[in-house]
């Protein structure tokens, strides 16, 4: 019968939410029939087109040109202004960018005519959004950034916030990610003053877009649900396209694939109802991706051939130069590398030009492996450097932090505010009950204020100050592992590369290339060495869940080529089990040196690998069905005693269980409290 309650009031309250749009749209349309043909009509038309541009894009330019009619028939420049705005960027959205750019001269030349900040301002914006939904963000930043300044001079907050958003969202999708959380929590704070949900929706969403960029999925995925519940208040369905897109990505990001293939499919459902090309066309993108990752070749194609041929319809943009790369890249041959590599070329200058940090960096990929499937390493040497230090730039770890920092600071500023209305609450409190004489009262309950701001003064210090010395530790973890990275990773990584193209210029000198040979697959083992300690020391990688897919991840590198098939099983809750640095390095490296015995020496066909939570003990056992061997014999090679050794560093137990022509059977016991 609860069950039953709780669905029926769910049912309300979204029956509520449609109602309540419902009557807004209602009231102004009661408002249009008047049929008075003043400036409050003009507005409530304008007002109109944008309940109307989150759901029915035809209805929206509808109200945008009754209100263009009627603004030019009463003279009244700024509402004509905010309509231009409208038919400007709901032709941008439904790809008929000839229309577009029509309404944006058009609200340029009044501008001009009649230089009046909202006026202005409405041009920056709209000019901005424009050359954003080209993906040329460089052109589209000093108009938002223009449109700024207008709304501060004018004291407007809500444009201010927009303003804020909108700069955030460029400073995204340019790879500037401190600036972008810095103006998407300006944008956040001023939404929050006036109490705009809508506004509230796109914050969390571009919020969330910030963390998704730098990989903390799951940073990202509270704000991603907040914005798609609002979005659904709001029935908001463009809105929700965006938000299923983000949500995909943090699916992806968190090993759903699934889930992130049905969240894709979402959005693109609604971008096609509303006609939205450009959205639609960067979906399919998305879609044709996962499908390539999840090695479905033919619907991979067909969402890359329908992402292209919507860019085509749509123009000369970086959304078009990145798609072809991308589809260059998969079918480069050598009959074709003339116009391959033409093709990389102009996709690179495109989005160098536009500022899409994100395709640049594909494309020096992209170029590095062309060059290095042709044998002109030279050039591949200079892309794949190229490559490296624009990744390691953006995935920079003390920018995380930095990005981290500024979220936690404005949280907590806002507890801050929070704790300051409280006292101001209590104080009022404690003056009513002096006023009606009850002293006693009075003092207890001023007591008691000061007790809980004590506590909360306490609580507070003693936070801050676990969270600095975390964020210290993790400080020195990351610049050790990026030191690693970047000083040792990128040496072994050259000298391979390099030993690579000193092969093919030996001139058939045998020992010259034997000794090239031993330098190459030596340093590419320290490179595999130093990936494991870098993996290791990283705090991105605590999560157990981490551990585990690297584990995955490794044994079917290793036993698929050798024909070796396995199961991968899990037993209890390991969600909840957290391991030390030190002991999840151990832990990993003695299944990894298992497994390699086991490929190396068993002669399996199969192998089967258990990890077991159980109330004091997590436990790995591995097993195969190889010829096995006497355990009681003492060899000489130092596996089973770095096994062994590595057990002992972390407490654990160790067995090893074989026998001729009876396989092996390893089992770690790792006490847990």
């Amino acid at each position: 019968m609860r069950h039953i309650l709780l669905t029926a009031w769910f049912f309300l309250l979204l029956a509520s939410f449609a109602q309540a749009q419902s009557s807004v749209i209602d009231s102004l349309q009661k408002m249009i029939a008047r049929g008075k043909r003043d400036s409050t009509e003009a507005s409530a038309y304008i007002s109109l087109a944008n309940e109307f541009s989150r759901s029915d894009m035809a209805a929206a330019k509808r109200c945008s040109f009754s209100a263009v009619l009627l603004s030019r028939q009463l003279n009244l420049p700024v509402r004509l202004s905010a309509a231009y705005s409208n038919l400007a960027t709901l032709n941008a959205q439904t790809n008929q960018p000839d229309s577009a750019r029509y309404y944006l001269d058009l609200l340029k030349d009044l501008a001009n005519e009649y230089p009046i900040n909202r006026i202005r301002s409405n041009y920056n914006l709209t000019a901005g959004i424009f050359y954003r939904k080209q993906g040329n963000y460089k052109a589209s930043l000093p108009y938002m950034l223009e449109g700024l300044r207008l709304y501060i001079l004018e004291g407007n907050k809500l444009g201010m916030a927009g303003q804020d958003l909108n700069i955030g969202n460029d400073y995204l999708d340019m790879s500037e990610y401190r600036n972008a959380m810095i103006y998407h929590l300006k944008a956040l704070g001023l939404f929050e003053e006036l109490g705009n949900k809508r506004g509230l929706s796109f914050c969390y969403s571009a919020i969330g877009g910030d963390f998704i960029k730098l990989d903390q999925f799951s940073k990202a995925l509270p704000y991603i649900q907040k914005s798609l519940a609002l979005k659904d208040e709001l029935n908001d369905k463009k809105g929700k396209a965006d938000s299923y897109i983000s949500l995909g990505g943090i699916q992806e990001g968190l090993q759903h694939p699934e889930n992130a293939l049905a969240s894709y499919m979402e959005a693109l459902s609604i971008n096609k109802e509303l006609h939205l090309t450009i959205e639609e066309a960067k979906t399919d993108l998305k879609i044709a991706r996962l499908y390539e990752k999840r090695n479905d070749a033919n619907n991979a194609k067909a969402y890359f051939s329908g992402s292209k041929a919507l860019f085509l319809q749509l123009g000369d943009t970086a959304y078009l130069a990145a798609v072809t790369a991308e589809i260059a890249n998969r079918q480069n041959n050598l009959t074709r590398q003339e116009a391959t590599e033409k093709t990389f070329i102009s996709a690179l200058s495109t989005s160098i030009r536009m500022g899409d940090k994100n395709s640049e960096i594909n494309n020096y990929k992209y170029l590095s492996d062309f060059y290095a499937k042709n044998g002109q390493y030279d050039k591949a040497l200079v892309y794949n450097e190229k490559y490296h230090n624009e990744t390691d730039s953006l995935q920079n770890k003390e920018l995380q932090l930095q990005v981290r920092t500024l979220e936690q600071q404005y949280n907590l500023e806002k507890k801050e505010k929070e704790i300051s209305l409280l006292k101001k609450d209590r104080l009022l409190y404690q003056a009513n009950l002096q006023k009606q004489e009850i002293f006693r009262y009075g003092a207890l309950v001023f007591f008691l204020l000061l007790v809980a701001i004590g506590f909360l003064v306490m609580a507070r210090y003693r936070v801050v100050h676990k969270a600095r010395r975390l964020l210290e530790i993790e400080k020195i973890r990351n610049n050790i592992a990026r030191n690693l990275h970047d000083d040792i990773g990128s040496t072994l990584s050259s000298i391979n590369i390099l030993s690579k193209v000193a092969l093919q210029q030996a001139d058939g000198n045998i020992n010259v290339s034997r000794d090239l040979e031993k330098i190459k697959n030596r340093s590419f083992t320290i490179m595999e060495s130093m990936s494991d300690i870098v993996w290791a020391i990283n705090p991105d990688n605590d999560p157990l869940d981490k551990t585990l897919l690297k584990m995955r991840e490794f044994a079917g590198t290793i036993l698929e080529p050798a024909g070796i098939g396995f199961t991968f099983s899990e037993v209890g809750k390991l969600s909840d089990l957290k391991l030390g640095v030190e002991e999840r390095k151990n832990f990993y490296l003695i299944f990894k040196e298992a497994i390699n015995n086991t490929v190396k020496y068993s002669k399996a066909t199969s192998i089967d690998v258990v990890l077991h939570k159980t109330a004091h003990q997590f436990l790995l056992k591995i097993a195969d069905n190889g010829k096995g061997f006497d355990s009681r014999k003492q060899y000489s090679g130092n596996g089973l005693k770095n096994m062994q050794s590595r057990a002992s560093e972390m407490n654990a137990v160790f067995e090893i269980d074989s026998a001729p022509g009876a396989g092996t059977r390893v089992c770690v016991a790792l006490p847990i409290t």
